[in-house]
């Protein structure tokens, strides 16, 4: 197993690596410690942990990167993504926190590409178009020494010990935004290399509070559950996924204690679609399906096991189709004992940036912030 290395007892990934370009293979090394590492065979995409290898000839060219996001495989052959820079945007829970500025696909289909028909060289490199999208994909952020998928308050429900395992074996599934492209390096057991990463956003600020100096952060960690683009892709699926949905987590650190607000939004939990046209706020149509009361006790069944007590704020417009949405999703929370809901146009009361009506929204929800802490 490649280990990281270790950090007042955590896991520790590497975080500056050599990369080397063979004509046959990459090797991925750790700057400081260039006896470990693993290679990509350009053939056909096969990684291996070095065991003591020596290589008869010199490198192509060599460069820094830093770190893995993960490997996927087309259709002739293997692509390996790296990132090749970053920016350091601030620490989360004391550990660094990075944002990926740029990242590489690297192609390892010599083999494959030879045999190729030429409507499977067309279709690989209409493929290739979009791997590019994929490297210029916004808001991805991630730390070699902290897991930042994992929420304060989910942290300290932790098993001791649990800090100690790698970052990908400690990392909440449904917020890795590279999940699906880490099952090569995990399988090669490169425990080391395996960065999590997540999509959103990360902002933290340094302030005096009552003289003391406070630390703020604001992390959003975006689910991949159920993705798709606004309109595109609205409601929730059977198993009661909504469409975008959001963790923020709003962090405080003062004094030595450490105070943590969670927000999660997403779209509403009922059977429903956007029919995207040309018209400025296209048409929504509610699907009338038999499970749909299913479908809501399953999503807030889920987010009373993850949050604990929730309050469902409802922001919908109650004029025309939204009316009819939130009409409809306040009949299936009235069957819903077990989570308050809450109705509050927000187009309403905080139209024209008229956001000090926000207090209308607190005043019924403040009972419920007392009595969550």
């Amino acid at each position: 197993m490649e280990g990281g290395a270790s950090s007042g007892g955590r896991f520790k990934l590497h975080d500056q690596l050599e990369l080397q370009e063979f004509q046959e293979m990459f090797v991925i090394k750790p700057v400081e410690s260039p006896d470990r590492g693993f290679s990509i065979d350009r053939r056909d995409g096969n990684c291996r942990p070095l065991d003591g290898d020596t290589f008869s000839d010199s490198p192509s060219k060599v460069s820094t990167i830093y770190g893995v996001a993960g490997t996927i495989r087309l259709l002739s052959g293997t692509y390996v993504l790296v990132i090749t820079s970053r920016k350091e945007v601030g620490t989360f829970l004391g550990s660094p926190v990075f944002r990926v500025i740029s990242m590489r696909f690297l192609p390892c289909n010599i083999e494959a590409l030879k045999f190729s028909t030429s409507q499977e060289k067309r279709d690989e490199a209409y493929f290739r178009t979009l791997l590019k999208t994929v490297e210029s994909t916004p808001g991805l952020y991630y730390s070699y020494e902290m897991d930042i998928t994992l929420n304060l308050q989910r942290r300290y429900k932790l098993a001791e010990g649990w800090i100690n395992k790698p970052l990908w074996k400690q990392a909440d599934p449904q917020f890795v935004w590279n999940r699906n492209l880490l099952e090569d390096l995990i399988e090669s057991k490169l425990d080391g290399f395996i960065i999590p990463l997540i999509q959103g956003s990360f902002q933290a600020i340094q302030l005096k509070l009552n003289s003391a100096l406070a630390t703020v952060t604001l992390i959003s960690r975006r689910c991949t559950r159920r993705l798709g683009t606004r309109m595109w892709r609205r409601g929730a699926n059977l198993e009661g996924d909504t469409a975008n949905f959001i963790e923020t987590e709003q962090l405080l650190e003062v004094d030595g204690f450490r105070f943590s607000l969670l927000q999660v939004r997403g779209s509403i939990p009922l059977l429903w679609e956007q029919i995207v046209d040309l018209s400025y706020k296209p048409r929504l149509r509610i699907i009338d399906h038999e499970q749909t009361s299913n479908v809501v006790e399953r999503h807030f069944r889920d987010l009373l096991q993850r949050y604990g007590e929730t309050v469902a704020v409802d922001l919908t417009n109650k004029h025309g189709d939204e009316g009819q949405l939130s009409a409809a999703y306040a009949a299936e929370m009235q069957k819903l004992q077990v989570v308050r809901y809450v109705s509050f146009d927000f187009h309403h009361y905080c139209g024209n940036s008229n956001f000090d009506n926000l207090n209308v929204l607190y005043e019924q929800i403040s009972e419920d912030f007392e009595k969550q802490g």
